[in-house]
């Protein structure tokens, strides 16, 4: 243990060799913010009595415009950025729009790293120090007692004035032309945090400070490696050159339109509603036409929360879709309020085989499923929403191509044409399922289907975690299995609306993403498992 953090520390001593900044610059940029900070310090209570002195009325907007210190609104987009521009494949892209998507790439990874390493050590250094706020001070005073691990004590630096520090100095990089209206804007920003009286003004100052300070470690680490910036002969780097290719030219001309191919956002509707234009040539297949002739038995999970009325419409369909089959519904209602339990016992009365779970308060639609899955009885379990956008009449489909697949195969999943969703929701579901597909490799277009059908001894072995179910294809891979795909057709919502929205899973939907992949990296290898002895051995008769 003493010898890997040994061998860190060097490490990190020949990384800052190799990449720290001129040696003369260092003195004067510590001077400054020293000078800086002490001015702040004297003047602490003076600027905090001012700031309380302000009318009401401005308030609001300062509270406002506090929010855009926050580094989220730089860190969430850049890193989409990257990462959407890291995993596409733009082989096929003309030479100088793919010089710029390269230089984007760096310039993308310049500013999430100035932030984001800026904003970490920000975070240390508030906790270390142990400064009370402004509205924590008035009953423990102002001073700095140390480590505490407690927010109300994290006063010193401000993360804001950090953020804006940082992208103070990035923003100087990119377009140094600009850098009186960027210094005066960025500091306005990190100074609201004095006006809304959440930190003093000697902690913006700092925090600014040490957020262009270390922007600018960052920025010289980058121009070391000759990303996005190069050495110049002066405190900082500069921009490196792009060889006179246009870069955002060319971005906003070709890239919107390669990437709206890639992402499947090239809206075909109007061709698809053109008289005599062909339509897809997909169907609900119904029980009178296909025969269904496995011998599994189905189980149909649906989760449901107040959805009542679609269900009602709903399990009929099912159970004619499925006739002549042996299978059952489960309803998992996850603690609706409506009529969902008496409707579901009233057809239970009339002998239909439909089976009734349910959770005492909502837990969502992953834990619905996988309590569904594990109540199922059915070697093949589809799975179907219960607000009844699926349609049920393609679960034969979905049964058939897995059955006749082989036991290699254990999921079916539905991919969704003509989806009934609103224009943003769409589209922002189509770019979310590019980035899942980039990164996953899972070959599936809309993991979001609910329309699915699995082999219920697989799902037992896969992991658990809120929003499994829109990562099951790759799940199924992680155990050694394949996938296969049918497409479907989406229907209109008869009752009720979605319980979604575009921005309800932005985040965590990302954190997942990263989980995933994670997993699947962690298993390199599936072990092919095969039993030598075929029966137990028999005890030996010895005669005495």
């Amino acid at each position: 243990m003493i010898a890997r953090l040994k061998d860190a520390i060097a490490w990190i001593g020949r990384f800052w060799q190799s990449h720290r900044p001129p040696r003369s610059a260092l003195p004067v940029v510590v001077a400054v913010a020293v000078f800086l900070i002490v001015m702040g310090l004297l003047v602490d209570h003076a600027a905090r009595a001012a700031a309380m002195e302000l009318p009401v009325w401005t308030r609001g907007i300062l509270g406002f415009l506090t929010n855009f210190g926050k580094s989220d609104w730089l860190l969430i987009p850049s890193g989409i950025l990257l990462l959407a521009l890291r995993f596409y494949d733009f082989g096929a892209i003309a030479g100088s729009t793919r010089t710029a998507i390269r230089m984007t790439i760096e310039r993308a990874g310049f500013l999430f790293g100035a932030i984001a390493i800026s904003g970490i050590a920000a975070v240390i250094l508030k906790y270390g120090f142990g400064r009370a706020r402004p509205n924590t001070a008035d009953k423990v005073g102002d001073g700095f007692i140390g480590p505490t691990f407690d927010a109300h004590y994290a006063s010193f630096p401000s993360g804001h004035g950090t953020t804006m520090g940082a992208f103070a100095l990035v923003l100087l990089m990119l377009a140094p032309r600009w850098r009186v209206p960027i210094f005066l804007g960025t500091a306005f920003i990190a100074s609201t945090r004095v006006l809304v009286g959440a930190h003093y003004l000697s902690d913006v100052i700092a925090g600014y400070a040490f957020g262009f300070y270390m922007a600018w470690l960052v920025a010289w680490a980058f121009a070391r490696e000759n990303w996005a910036l190069e050495p110049a002969s002066g405190a900082f780097p500069r921009l490196k050159s792009t060889g006179g290719i246009p870069i955002w030219s060319e971005l906003a001309t070709l890239l919107p339109k390669r990437l709206a191919t890639a992402f499947g956002l090239a809206d075909t509707s109007a061709e698809s509603e053109r008289p005599g234009a062909a339509s897809p040539a997909i169907r609900p297949v119904h029980s009178q036409d296909h025969l269904m002739t496995g011998a599994s038995r189905i189980s149909v999970v649906i989760p449901a929360k107040d959805e009542a009325d679609n269900l009602a419409v709903l399990i009929p369909e099912i159970l004619t879709a499925l006739a002549g089959r042996d299978h059952e519904v489960v309803v998992v209602d996850d603690g609706s309020s409506d009529r969902t339990g008496a409707m579901l016992a009233g057809m239970r009365a009339e002998g239909k085989p439909v089976r009734h779970i349910r959770h005492e308060s909502p837990c969502g639609q992953s834990a619905a499923v996988r309590s569904g899955m594990l109540a199922a009885s059915g070697d093949i379990v589809a799975t179907i929403d219960g607000d009844g956008q699926n349609d049920p009449a393609y679960i034969p489909a979905l049964v058939d191509a897995l059955e006749a697949a082989g036991p290699g195969v254990a999921l079916a999943a539905g991919q969704r044409l003509g989806r009934t969703d609103g224009f943003w929701k769409k589209y922002a579901s189509r770019f979310a399922n590019w980035l899942r597909g980039a990164i996953l490799q899972d070959g599936t277009r809309d993991s979001g289907c609910g329309l699915k059908a699995v082999r219920r001894e697989v799902f037992l072995l896969l992991p658990y975690f809120d929003s499994w179910h829109r990562f099951l294809p790759a799940l199924v891979i992680r155990e050694g299995y394949k996938v296969v795909h049918v497409d479907v057709v989406d229907r209109h919502r008869r009752f009720g609306k979605s319980n979604y929205g575009i921005f309800d899973r932005g985040l965590r939907g990302v954190l997942d993403l990263f989980g995933v992949w994670w997993l699947r990296k962690r298993r390199r290898k599936v072990p092919v498992v095969s039993e030598i002895t075929s029966t137990a051995p028999k005890a030996e008769n010895v005669n005495v």
